[in-house]
């Protein structure tokens, strides 16, 4: 169980480093330097644990990691442009959300019972929409909704749900999720390279002391990111997939927590009420997921 927590604390952690950086420094040149970093390291860890994983693979188990890869790839671009201006809270409120969507398709289209999944359901919706109301509000007064940012979160959340659903399917064929995870990496630094030429503000002789400047963080970042990954990795070979999925719930608490504590995100008495909602809708949902 302590690799699960571990993985779910990585998990929120990669977060706020994805925050603090976008802040700072131009963000298609960080995106695709962690993706540089993260391909070598995947690539690294495909060969000396899984030499003969490609031997394995068939047209269809391809296809389907390519355009998992591709959901998840647009899923993290409509976070990171979602992210530099908004707040971790925000992100964590949809990271909840997406357990909700890929939940739901479960309980509709692959016929997993539920048995609390209407209870589960009003409480988000009701949760979501009086958190959606209260920021509106709060930042209005503030003069600084941006409703853009909610557009790009909730492409971010089907975005990542559909990446999930595909991911699991692949899963389910015994495809290591490391092969996934570093092909969707791949597509995303190829989108980043080409967005990068068109859209970036810093000229090629700025590009080389950027990179010096977020190197060392970078690195860390990807460090993080894969240490969440193997340490979900090994708690599911000690755990049973409820536990699992239980202690997931820790990422989009952390974040929230840290968007708090690092951005002084505001809270009020609705604001709590509807992310108790929205957390005890999901958790009586993973409650009830016995795969």
């Amino acid at each position: 169980m302590i690799f699960l927590v571990l993985s779910s604390f990585f998990y929120a952690l990669n977060n706020l480093l994805w925050k603090r950086l976008l802040s700072k420094f131009d963000l298609w040149l960080i995106i695709a330097l962690r993706c540089l970093l993260t391909i070598f390291i995947g690539i690294v860890i495909i060969f000396l644990f899984y030499p003969t994983i490609f031997l394995s693979l068939n047209y269809s188990v391809i296809i389907n990691i390519f355009v998992a890869s591709v959901f998840g790839a647009l899923g993290l671009i409509s976070m990171l442009l979602a992210l530099k201006e908004g707040s971790l809270t925000q992100l964590g409120v949809f990271n909840l959300l997406i357990v909700f969507l890929v939940s739901s398709y479960l309980f509709f289209f692959e016929n997993i019972f539920l048995k609390n999944y209407t209870l589960a359901s009003i409480c988000i919706i009701f949760g979501f929409s009086c958190y959606i109301f209260q920021i509106r509000k709060i930042e209005r007064a503030k003069k600084k909704f941006s409703f853009r940012n909610f557009i790009l979160f909730t492409m971010m959340s089907f975005f990542f749900a559909a990446s999930s659903l595909m991911h699991w399917y692949s899963l389910k064929q015994e495809i290591p999720a490391i092969l996934s995870v570093t092909f969707q990496e791949i597509v995303v630094f190829v989108v980043v390279l080409i967005t990068f030429k068109f859209q970036s503000s810093l000229s090629f002789h700025q590009v080389y002391p950027q990179i010096q400047k977020i190197f060392k963080p970078v690195l860390f970042m990807a460090i993080v990111i894969f240490s969440a990954i193997w340490c979900g990795f090994l708690g599911l070979q000690y755990t049973n997939p409820l536990i699992s999925s239980l202690i997931s719930l820790i990422t989009p608490v952390l974040t929230i927590v840290f968007g708090v504590l690092f951005y002084k995100d505001q809270w009020n008495s609705i604001t709590i009420v509807s992310l108790f909602l929205i957390s005890m809708g999901v958790y009586l949902i993973n409650l009830e997921y016995i795969p």
